[in-house]
Order: structure tokens, then sequence, then C-alpha cells
């Protein structure tokens, strides 16, 4: 049987975090600067999870944290059943 390499679930998962609020910061702080036609569409969208994004700067900042815990939580989880897995099916 091989050994298999075991995933970081906490860098995963701080990997992720990071990554999905930079970009729900940047696309925030785009829709803050854009003609506010273009941007309500996509203001409606994000609004389903991360409500008050895109009004003014403290929500922006306060959805790009809880995106974070989003991101966070789903790269913990994908380690972890990645690990979980990867014994079973080796």
């Amino acid at each position: 049987m091989k050994q298999t390499n075991k995933v970081s679930t906490i860098g995963l998962g701080l990997s992720l975090g990071l990554a999905w609020a930079i970009g729900v910061l940047i696309v925030g702080l785009m829709a803050l600067m854009m003609d506010q036609t273009v941007v309500e569409p996509f203001r409606f969208l994000f609004n389903f999870v991360y409500p008050g994004w895109g009004r003014n700067i403290e929500y922006t900042l306060l959805m790009s944290l809880w995106s974070f815990s989003h991101g966070f939580v789903g790269g913990f989880l994908i380690g972890n059943f990645y690990n979980s897995f990867s014994k079973r099916f080796n």
C-alpha cells in the first residue's frame, strides 16, 4: 500500500479564505467606483450571501471578513474530505 500525503487542512483553509476575501474585496471596491446601473445585477447577486456588500466601504470590508470565514470553512472541509478519502481509496 502506498503512503499518501496529507493536506494541511488549516493551511488550505487559510489559503482559500484569504483568496476569497481578496476577491470579494476587489470586486466590492470596483462596485463602489463603477456606474451603478452596471453594478446593480452583481450587487443583487452578492447580497444574497453577503448582505450590504457594495453599498459603502464599511459594509464591503465587513463582508470581506465574512467571506474569509466562508472560504476558510470551505478549505478546511475540502482538506478533511481529501485526507479521509485518500486513506480509504489508496
